[in-house]
């Protein structure tokens, strides 16, 4: 019983971008010649990325721009869908007993099933992404990766729920006060749209988004961070120190520098960490759940930080970040991808 609700907590877990980028794998990136590469990879055709994903093992230690691009894109995957969960669960906390939000809180927790699986298959292909990065063999890595891309795009699928959550929020507000966690959520979920209409080049809703703007300040947004749980903290800092180093708009980046965003989270790591080894609890099934969350979220941050400090993330190249999923998420129809390969006697 005891291992079946640590593999149903595992499947919760969206972010293990820690096992994407141990520090004890080498992968060098030439960063000067990385930004002339994105521009090419933004124009991929649905063949060439297929070519390149039947021959992946290889290419991860040979072409640096080919690792550079799916490594970043997988920890921008993992640290979405990890926001993604943490906002549906921050929009239950501040608006569950107001009657105007039950019907899109009622879908939100709907997709939760959906979620599961996308962490599932995000956690699956993070982990033979790490083996292939060390150079063992993982002969269904492409498949893994497609699976992946293919999760985050049904995930992708569910983003109405953000805007409807923030046109509540604004309709509910003219005729209600309303407190700074809440407001604070709705402005969450619009910096998450923010860096999905980058994604997608959607310059529309880029500017309608810009127009509804946020309703609290950087520094307000701070404080009322400090009264969400510290795993959830964790997370909202992650977000925005990977919209920061996108030069994404974003809330609480405008008003915090990086180096004191990355020692912000460092310290919530630690208190964490801390308080998980030494806080005596009843084992069962929701704490070993909140527990292999909180370490996941914990052994993510080493690694996000690590790829934003080596790698200049602007708009422009969030366009070649979603191409390189949707485009690898199309790859799944390849002929060649999808034969079995010949085995040798």
């Amino acid at each position: 019983m005891k291992k079946k609700s640590i593999i149903l907590c595992s499947l919760v877990v969206i972010c293990a971008i820690g096992l994407v980028t141990s520090i004890n794998i080498d992968w060098p990136v030439d960063f000067n010649k990385a930004d002339g590469d994105i521009a090419k990879a933004a124009k991929f055709s649905r063949k060439q990325v297929s070519e390149k994903l039947t021959n992946m093992e290889e290419l991860l230690q040979t072409d640096s721009a080919f690792r550079d691009d799916i490594v970043v894109a997988q920890v921008v995957m993992q640290t979405r869908a990890l926001q993604f969960g943490t906002l549906v669960d921050m929009s239950n906390e501040v608006a569950g007993n107001i009657p105007a939000f039950a019907e899109v809180l009622k879908e939100m927790n709907a997709s939760r099933e959906m979620v599961d699986n996308v962490a599932s298959s995000l956690a699956e292909s993070a982990e033979k992404l790490n083996a292939a990065l060390g150079g063992e063999e993982c002969p269904d890595l492409a498949q893994s990766t497609i699976n992946a891309s293919l999760a985050y795009t049904t995930l992708q699928k569910q983003n109405n729920l953000a805007n409807r959550f923030i046109e509540t929020t604004d309709k509910y507000l003219e005729t209600a006060q309303g407190d700074d966690k809440l407001k604070l959520v709705r402005d969450q979920w619009l910096d998450y749209q923010q860096m999905t209409a980058a994604l997608e080049d959607d310059k529309a809703s880029a500017e309608a988004l810009a127009k509804k703007g946020n309703l609290l300040s950087g520094e307000k947004a701070l404080a009322a961070v400090a009264n969400f749980d510290i795993a959830e903290r964790i997370v909202v800092l992650q977000s925005c120190e990977l919209a920061q180093a996108m030069k994404l708009p974003n809330q609480i980046g405008r008003v915090i520098r990086p180096k004191v965003l990355e020692n912000e989270i460092s310290k919530l790591c630690n208190a964490q960490k801390e308080f998980l080894s030494v806080k005596p609890r009843k084992i069962d099934s929701h704490n070993a759940q909140k527990e292999v969350l909180a370490h996941r979220k914990i052994d993510s941050h080493n690694a996000q930080k690590d790829i934003l400090a080596h790698r200049k993330i602007d708009s422009y190249n969030a366009l070649m970040i979603g191409n390189v999923i949707s485009q690898t998420a199309a790859a799944s129809n390849s002929v060649k991808l999808n034969r079995r390969p010949k085995i040798e006697n």
